[in-house]
């Protein structure tokens, strides 16, 4: 079904502090970038194992290269989003004889308007009691919305969901589990410092709370791994944390199943409706055909797989072969469309290969029963909204496109009942990875058009209502004394080194007076571009430049850019030189106060791009925008990333 690379669990070590080992394969970079990476592939095409040298890694249960190891410790397997709002959560279980309770890794966004509405109740308190009003019956307008539930595939988590996550995060509450054994839900004993084997991620967790993490999966049985069984404890989980709430699936692959058979079990009147990314084959009522996927599976392989069930580690030596060529191999190749320029997609997607278990994969294999189109109809009709999205890559080889377009037949003939359809151009399973873009915004555009008020034009009628400016800001008066556009900025003390063409902005405001985008463009017929790498929809309309260019590029508040965000901001960067109109115009770089994110990403530029120490980049922005980056931790993952 879904990703597939990996090792089984590694229980003779414990390592599970945020930085790795010390003992990793020979001449390992430290930082991620493109050059060290293409470095890191070339390496490994020429150091293919022998058989020999193969069975003897099988011998000593170390079936990774040094390449895969590398690539574990540089590329973490989560993403800033889940970092942000991931946490460990103990759930009771009811009904399961030998589990009374489940920990697992989850995430909760609030809706963006519930923080709103706190500083401006607060606001409000002393001076305008209609206003405040007007506030608490807003506030209690964002409890009806719909949650958004995002629920990942077999051998995927969370992070791949990110695009998605990005998008609706401003303008509605979401709330995702990465399934056991997936993800930050994913044993964190197969750490392993003898061997060098170190599962990055951003995310960081109690030593308490891994515990039970760890005891939570070796009280599982494989009966837990059923269908049926993961569907009732997210039934259980999501009705006892959101017990008022109507809900909204967002799902890929296996995910699509479960959701369809969770909407059978829940209440009725608790779920508007479904989006299904690449679902697999539905099972045709009375075709005779078995639901259980293992058994519609072709003999030999179905023989081989449950051969490897029995002895996991026969599994592990499958996949060793099924990764040569690394990032060119066939594991990556089965999920991704080749793009010219994609070693980033590929990155991710071999490291989200290698995060696959072996033996939790078998497991939930052997356990997957899929849908039948009788659930499927039965799901449909009881969707608040009569309406379902449906998506698939036009080259997806692991759930075909002719799959989706079986249920887009069936549902079609459901009267009443609307069911959209997208086929993404050039794309295969791993559609974030793919068309990440495209896929959010076709998405988006679907929730949007349901109107129940999830939308980020809801969001500022709202923010309009209740301050009459909906184009406010958080902590106005901060941002009225920060520093507006910096000065260019130079080298202080290596003067004969390249001088940058970024420049530090605090973010724009609609209604400012003077700091709003026509007359910034006016004003400053220096500037080319603006890159805006806040998280929030913007407090501006960028569709008023008319000859700035506007570049998105959404990173997290309060978190330092991991290395991926930082190599395609400089990759976003390299690419406006090229369509300025003279080489003395600047691109300016904004978060929301222009000094910690902005400042960290732009001393990236000055260091890898133009040869400048750390000391010299932070120096520099500071003297250009005082007080330059002012968070320390910021500072010091610049000193941590380039080791000075």
């Amino acid at each position: 079904m879904d990703n597939v690379t990996s090792s089984s669990a590694m229980e003779n070590s414990r390592a599970r502090s945020e930085t790795p080992s010390t003992s990793s394969p020979q001449n390992a970079y430290r930082i991620l970038t493109i050059p060290n990476l293409k470095e890191l592939q070339e390496k490994d095409n020429k150091s293919r194992l022998s058989l020999r040298q193969s069975l003897w890694k099988y011998y000593n249960n170390d079936l990774y290269t040094d390449f895969e190891k590398q690539v574990l410790r540089l590329k973490p397997s989560d993403c800033s989003i889940i970092q942000k709002y991931s946490q460990i959560e103990t759930f009771p279980l009811e009904g399961n004889d030998h589990m009374t309770e489940i920990t697992l890794a989850t995430i909760y966004s609030d809706h963006p308007l519930r923080e709103f509405h706190k500083r401006s109740m607060k606001e409000l308190e002393s001076t305008d009691l209609p206003g405040l009003k007007k506030a608490q019956a807003q506030l209690a307008k964002i409890d009806t919305l719909p949650l958004l539930v995002f629920i990942h595939g077999l051998g995927g988590q969370l992070s791949q969901f990110e695009p998605i996550l990005q998008e609706f995060r401003n303008c509605a509450d979401i709330f995702g589990i990465d399934l056991p054994g997936f993800g930050n839900s994913k044993r964190p004993s197969r750490n392993d410092e003898i061997k060098g084997v170190y599962f990055s991620r951003l995310s960081t967790f109690k030593d308490e709370e891994l515990d039970k993490l760890e005891s939570s999966l070796n009280q599982m049985k494989d009966e837990d791994f059923q269908t049926v069984n993961l569907v009732e404890m997210i039934r259980q989980i999501l009705l006892k944390k959101f017990p008022d709430r109507r809900y909204l699936f967002v799902a890929h692959s296996m995910g699509t199943h479960l959701s369809l058979k969770l909407i059978n079990k829940l209440p009725d009147g608790k779920v508007d409706s479904l989006i299904m990314m690449s679902p697999p084959r539905i099972n045709p009522n009375e075709s005779g055909m078995d639901p259980q996927v293992m058994n519609r599976i072709p003999w030999k392989r179905r023989l081989f797989l449950r051969s490897c069930s029995y002895f996991p580690r026969l599994f592990d030596y499958f996949r060793f072969f099924d990764r040569y060529g690394g990032l060119y191999s066939k594991s990556v190749e089965s999920y991704i469309y080749p793009e010219e320029g994609d070693i980033l997609k590929r990155l991710t997607q071999f490291r989200w290969n290698l995060d696959t278990d072996s033996v939790i994969f078998l497991k939930y294999l052997i356990g997957f029963s899929c849908v039948q189109q009788s659930e499927l109809i039965c799901a449909a009709k009881k969707l608040n909204t009569k309406a379902m999205f449906l998506c698939c890559g036009d080259y997806d080889k692991v759930t075909k496109i002719g799959d989706s377009e079986e249920i887009f037949e069936i549902l079609s003939g459901v009267e009443g009942f609307k069911i959209k359809f997208e086929t993404i151009p050039n794309s295969n399973h791993s559609l974030f990875l793919d068309k990440p873009n495209l896929l959010a915004g076709v998405t988006y555009k679907f929730v949007e058009e349901l109107d129940l008020n999830i939308s980020c034009t809801w969001v500022l009628q709202v923010k309009a209502m209740i301050s009459g400016d909906k184009w406010g800001l958080k902590n106005q008066a901060k941002w009225n004394k920060v520093i507006t556009l910096s000065k260019p900025i130079v080298n202080g003390t290596s003067k004969d080194k390249p001088k940058s063409f970024l420049l530090g902005m605090k973010t724009l405001r609609q209604t400012d007076e003077v700091h709003n985008p026509k007359n910034f463009e006016k004003m400053h017929p220096e500037i080319y571009a603006v890159i805006d790498i806040g998280s929030d929809t913007p407090s501006y309309d960028p569709a008023e430049f008319g000859r700035i260019k506007y570049v998105k590029y959404k990173t997290e508040s309060k978190v330092t850019p991991d290395d991926v965000t930082i190599v395609r901001f400089l990759e976003t960067v390299g690419e406006l030189p090229r369509e300025r109109d003279n080489e003395g115009q600047f691109v300016v770089v904004h978060c929301h106060y222009g000094q910690n994110r902005t400042g960290f990403l732009i001393c990236c530029y000055l260091i890898e791009k133009l040869g400048w120490s750390v000391n010299e980049a932070i120096d520099a922005f500071a003297v250009s925008k005082p007080p330059g980056i002012k968070h320390v931790h910021f500072k010091n993952a610049l000193h941590l990333r380039y080791h000075e």
